[in-house]
């Protein structure tokens, strides 16, 4: 956790959030050369660099690369489903109450107005929803942190994972070679000015990207995807070869050819029946769509780039396995497994670069995963009405998340009477007037008769 004088040593960081800074900037210095994790070269080269000259083939030939992948409806698909139901949640921040048996949410905090508004150009979904594509697609999150003089943090800047460069000092501390528009070009920043959320690593400084690591399920689902293309476009003809009896001149060759493209290429002219004359035959030379499996091979890519984000098929319009008795459970399935995990990686990041020392014992950062039930009143209804009924809400709490204003008496928590302590009552105190006992040798009282009314 930085101290407040490394955050304030920042110039550069501080003028972006449009307060003078009162030291100069200053750029790290090394003893030794430095190691580049994720430095740009012809034998190292970044992801950019792959994209830009297609050097990033599958094994079926095709480039894969953030861009192209993207081209495949199941990635589209994926990556938009995560970043979108991640950047809806709003972030809080909350505070373990000093008894610690609770927490309280610190609406005043001024992390809650940064949140909102992260930087000028972007809004609280914005910002979280790019933040995940970023680790969806290249493997490695990063946000500058803007401070002020007194070493908090006026605003977050996201950067372009190919644009960020890791640097590894000799001494173990990260530094970030980052390019921005807001920054400059060429600026090396502290990891402490730096959020890094990190999806899978190898070496626990850099992530690695999904679409690199799964190239080749990707590129298979481009690859059939471009043969369907293709094949509507050339008229859903099997490829093959017309043959006649004897020899044709080039000029012949070229005019039968190109008879046989007018006549049943393209898609509107396919089913017609061919016509051959002068004892021409036809002959198929490759595979039909059905012995080649091509829909079921399709619909195989949508599973596998499935695994590789973990998000059930039926959240990509896939419902050939979705039932009424397990989707459910396959959404449950999904906030489990899907984005938990990632929303852990990003509150954890946020709390180690975003927090004082004086705050990380007792202030924590939290998605608030029932926005997801938001779209559900039903659900939501009967959520409050278990928690209302076992005194786990108040009905102004239960009003306040559904937006509504509270109303008299609905501060107070209602326990059924069933649920009541089954310990004996608390017997009176020495000091409390008791009943006196009525002696047993005293005559009965007499009756008194009421007056008749």
């Amino acid at each position: 956790m930085p101290n407040l004088i490394q955050r304030m040593a920042v110039g550069a960081l501080t003028r972006m959030a449009g307060v003078q800074a009162s030291a100069p900037r200053t750029e790290p210095t090394f003893e030794a050369p430095v190691q580049r994790a994720a430095d740009s070269s012809v034998a190292w080269p970044q992801s950019f660099l792959l994209g830009m000259l297609g050097a990033a083939p599958s094994a079926t030939g095709i480039p894969v690369t953030p861009l192209t992948a993207l081209q495949a409806a199941a990635v589209y698909g994926c990556v938009k489903c995560r970043s979108e139901d991640i950047g809806k949640l709003p972030m809080l921040v909350r505070r373990r109450l000093r008894s610690g048996k609770g927490w309280e949410i610190l609406w005043d905090h001024p992390l809650n107005r940064l949140f909102r508004r992260p930087n000028s150009w972007m809004t609280s979904i914005d910002f979280f929803a790019y933040i995940v594509r970023s680790l969806d697609l290249r493997g490695n999150a990063y946000v500058a942190v803007a401070r002020g003089p007194d070493g908090a943090p006026r605003s977050l800047i996201p950067l372009s994972p190919d644009r960020v460069s890791v640097l590894l000092s000799p001494k173990g501390v990260l530094f970030y070679n980052v390019h921005h528009p807001k920054l400059g070009t060429g600026l090396t920043l502290h990891q402490d000015d730096i959020i890094h959320v990190r999806g899978l690593s190898l070496d626990g400084y850099v992530g690695i990207s999904p679409i690199a690591a799964g190239q080749d399920a990707i590129g298979l689902a481009l690859a059939t995807q471009q043969h369907g293309a293709a094949m509507f476009r050339q008229g859903a003809q099997v490829p093959g070869v017309l043959s006649v009896a004897g020899s044709l001149s080039p000029e012949a060759a070229k005019r039968l050819a190109h008879s046989w493209n007018e006549t049943y290429g393209g898609v509107s002219n396919a089913g017609k029946t061919a016509v051959l004359e002068q004892g021409a035959k036809y002959e198929k030379i490759a595979l039909t769509n059905e012995e080649a499996q091509y829909l079921l091979t399709r619909g195989f890519q949508v599973l596998d780039i499935c695994r590789i984000y973990r998000v059930p098929p039926h959240k990509v319009m896939d419902l050939s396995r979705a039932t009424f008795s397990n989707i459910e459970e396959q959404n449950q399935s999904y906030i489990d497994e899907a984005l938990q995990p990632t929303a852990e990686a990003i509150e954890q990041a946020m709390e180690h670069k975003l927090l004082f020392d004086g705050e990380m014992d007792d202030v924590e950062l939290e998605f608030d995963f029932g926005r997801l039930l938001r779209g559900n009143r039903k659900a939501r209804y009967e959520v409050y009405q278990i928690a209302t009924l076992n005194g786990l809400m108040s009905r102004n709490e239960a009003r306040a998340e559904e937006r509504l204003p509270p109303v008299p008496g609905g501060d107070e928590y209602r326990v059924p009477l069933n649920t009541t302590s089954g310990n004996p009552a608390t017997p009176p105190s020495s000091d409390a007037p008791s009943t006196p006992k009525p002696d047993a040798d005293a005559p009965p009282a007499p009756d008194v008769e009421e007056p008749a009314p």
